[in-house]
Order: structure tokens, then C-alpha cells, then sequence
């Protein structure tokens, strides 16, 4: 074997583990990750044209393949259940 090869594992591709509607959203769910210790990015989804213009268009959540399962359900602990209204004012 060759001095010169490299022996570097490969890592698994980043996973989407969410969806924004918009980047208001899409920074309180990295926001959430973040605070959990899991890195996170935000990508445009494919077909998606007004993403960068005035913070508009949707984006997918993008974490580490090793902490996908953790950020799942960090993500799912947070969701709320929409019969859910006690916590809403006036309720």
C-alpha cells in the first residue's frame, strides 16, 4: 500500500430532519437543535426560487447523519397537538 492513499473513512451525507415554511422558522427550529448541542444548516429545497429574497420561501432543516435520531425527537417533543387550545389566551 502507498504512503500517498488516504485511509479517510467517508461520512454519511447530512439528513433533512425538518421543513420551514420560512426563515423565521427554519432559526427557531435550528435555534431548538442548538440549544440540544446538535448542529444544524438550512438548505433551499429543490425548485424553491424565492429563498434568499426578503427571507421568503420555505427550507429544509439539515443535521449530521449521526444525530439525526436525537434531533427527531428532540424536534418531536416539541410539536404541539393541534386539539391542544389550554395553553392558547383566552382559553
Amino acid at each position: 500500500m502507498s504512503i500517498f492513499r488516504s485511509r479517510r473513512e467517508r461520512t454519511p451525507e447530512p439528513v433533512k430532519v425538518a421543513f420551514a415554511q420560512n426563515e423565521t422558522e427554519a432559526e427557531m427550529i435550528q435555534g431548538i437543535l442548538r440549544d440540544q448541542g446538535i448542529p444544524s444548516m438550512t438548505r433551499k429545497p429543490e425548485g424553491s426560487f424565492m429563498t434568499d429574497l426578503f427571507a421568503m420561501g420555505s427550507r429544509d432543516i439539515i443535521v449530521p447523519a449521526a444525530a439525526e435520531e436525537k434531533a427527531i425527537e428532540i424536534l418531536d417533543s416539541h410539536r404541539r397537538d393541534p386539539d391542544d387550545t389550554d395553553d392558547l389566551p383566552g382559553s
